[in-house]
């Protein structure tokens, strides 16, 4: 008896880690559509940013206003093109640059960049309140967190976009069936 419950509670426990990487995997696409990264590059950001103790929600949100100061710094003067040029970017670069290599442009500003009330009030002003949040992730620069990046290559954890689209469909195909 004691023998069965084992064997059950360790399927429970592999069923329970393929579901969670799964859900993963899925939301991995979800996510990057909205902030208009690949699942590639977010899943090794991710990576990179936990190992900065910046949550995965952190990240998101940071990227995801991010892309919209990005725009509205292209379209309008004011203090979001001000936060820009602060980092090194104009209005014109911002039209031709992705969200990943304008972070990472700015990264290796904020990397160089005293630590102070200045630093974090450009972290809100280009990120909004997640900014705070992001500056220890920042602050490795462009060099760190490519190499983090890799390092999540190395792991296995890059996420394609064919992987999470899969568990999509299959995360869709469960949830029909429960």
């Amino acid at each position: 008896l004691g023998i069965s419950l084992t064997v059950t509670g360790v399927t429970a426990a592999l069923v329970a880690f393929t579901k969670s990487g799964i859900n993963t995997a899925a939301e991995m696409g979800n996510v990057a559509q909205k902030i208009g990264v690949s699942v590639e590059s977010l899943s090794t950001l991710k990576f990179a940013a936990e190992q900065s103790n910046l949550s995965f929600g952190g990240l998101t949100t940071g990227l995801r206003l991010l892309s919209r100061n990005m725009v509205e710094a292209t379209q309008s003067a004011g203090d979001t093109r001000e936060a820009f040029k602060a980092v090194g970017l104009s209005a014109d670069e911002l039209k031709t640059l992705s969200p990943e290599e304008t972070l990472l442009r700015i990264t290796d500003t904020f990397s160089q960049a005293a630590d102070g009330a200045s630093k974090t009030a450009l972290a809100m002003r280009l990120f909004g309140r997640s900014g705070v949040e992001l500056i220890p992730f920042l602050n490795q620069g462009r060099e760190g967190i490519e190499r983090l990046r890799a390092e999540a290559e190395k792991l296995g954890l890059k996420i394609s976009t064919e992987t999470s689209k899969a568990a999509d469909d299959f995360k869709n195909m469960l949830d029909e069936h429960e």
